[in-house]
């Protein structure tokens, strides 16, 4: 019975495959370790407005606007952000976007988020809506995805309030101006 051995080729293979595996480690837990230590603080995520659009082929756009402030001395990237939104307690609508943006190292910058609401959703809570003097909750939850540095990590944000109807139709209204 003959043994094999590795060939010079595979073994190399192995070690530098050994050595990419290590390094991205090695750089994963440096940047949770800076964030665990304080030296990288996440960013802050405030919600700046809601903007609604009219209904357009069974979709109804809610803008979110996010002021996100970076606290550190260096620029931070995100790439990209979830989102779910709740009215009335039920999930209307959910999504993400891979849109990178950078953060200015002490800055901040404003991101719209897009909502798409398919209208059949809608169609659950009708009569939440559609009652004068009732306030309508709303709850939006999601995440903003950092760069690598960070190991990708996921920083949540969330935000809930209540709008009357018709403080919704003063916001249709000053968007048909």
């Amino acid at each position: 019975m003959s043994k094999s051995f590795p060939t010079p080729v595979s073994f190399r293979l192995v070690l530098v495959l050994a050595a990419a595996l290590i390094g991205t480690a090695a750089l994963w837990g440096c940047g949770v370790r800076q964030l665990m230590r304080g030296e990288i603080k996440p960013p802050h995520v405030d919600l700046q407005g809601l903007t609604l659009t009219l209904p357009h082929a069974g979709v109804w756009q809610v803008s979110c606007t996010l002021k996100l402030k970076n606290p550190n001395p260096e620029t931070l990237r995100v790439l990209g952000y979830d989102y779910e939104l709740w009215l009335e307690g039920k999930s209307v609508a959910r999504g993400a976007s891979q849109e990178e943006v950078l953060l200015p190292a002490l800055g901040e910058t404003v991101v719209e988020v897009p909502i798409l609401i398919n209208l059949s959703a809608l169609m659950k809570i009708a009569p939440s809506l559609l009652t004068p003097q009732k306030k309508i909750r709303y709850r939006i939850a999601g995440g903003l995805r950092l760069a690598s540095l960070l190991g990708g990590l996921r920083v949540p944000f969330h935000f809930q309030g209540e709008v009357t109807p018709e403080q919704g139709l003063d916001l249709l209204k000053s968007h048909r101006r």
